[in-house]
């Protein structure tokens, strides 16, 4: 039950991220370049958390 609730956090964070990218890419300016840094961040922490397994 727990890993199903993880997964599924883990799922709307990368969703919610990838938003982020995309929104921030639209429009120009410093605000939107950090929303973008914030997504890319995200998405980054999501892969290192998958890899970490491996290691």
């Amino acid at each position: 039950m727990k890993d199903k609730v993880i997964r599924i956090i883990k799922i709307f964070f990368f969703l919610f991220c990838l938003f982020l990218v995309i929104y921030g890419q639209k429009t120009v300016g410093r605000a939107e370049l950090f929303i973008q840094l914030f997504g890319l961040s995200g998405l980054l922490f999501l892969l290192w958390n998958y890899n970490r397994k491996f290691i």
